[in-house]
């Protein structure tokens, strides 16, 4: 945990005044990011993939609608449903952040020995297989809840700030 802390201290200064124009905050690019991955989701699927309460959830949406990187629309199979979808603007956003992580990424890189980067590498390849179990295992647990009435709680089953009105 030191380590991790000790490198998000050093770089996120820099990568913050690198992308200040999109000034997204963390649950607005989270947001984001579960919209690219398609599919195209209802408000409540997202406050369930959040961990969200859904009002929390709608205002967040509400704001990306407004600032165009988000858009809802009616399902065209049932028009009592509104889904929400990453417009080319949000997706322009993703790109955008993206580049200044790998930029940053880069930087790095250029102060490590190709022996250190092929370690690196191979640290950076359990942590993607890991981050996919996770996703994977989330996933499945949201498809559980659905399907037996739960709505998607914070991992504890305590409910998290958002869903105490805050």
């Amino acid at each position: 945990m030191e380590l991790l802390g000790s490198m998000q201290r050093d770089l996120m200064p820099s990568l913050v005044r690198m992308h200040e124009g999109d000034d997204l905050r963390v649950l607005d690019s989270v947001l984001l990011q579960v919209l690219e991955r398609g599919g195209e989701p209802t408000v409540k699927q997202l406050a369930e993939v959040l961990g969200r309460s859904l009002s929390r959830t709608s205002r967040i949406v509400d704001g990306l609608v407004r600032r165009g990187f988000a858009e809802r629309y009616e399902d065209p199979v049932d028009r009592r449903v509104r889904r929400v979808r990453l417009t080319e603007a949000g997706a322009g956003v993703l790109r955008r952040l993206r580049m200044v992580r790998v930029r940053a990424q880069l930087e790095l890189w250029g102060h490590l020995t190709a022996g250190e980067r092929e370690i690196v590498m191979q640290g950076m390849e359990l942590y993607a297989k890991a981050a996919r179990r996770i996703r994977d295992e989330r996933d499945r647990s949201g498809e559980d809840r659905r399907e037996h009435g739960r709505p998607g709680r914070r991992e504890g089953g305590r409910p998290g700030r958002d869903d105490q009105g805050g």
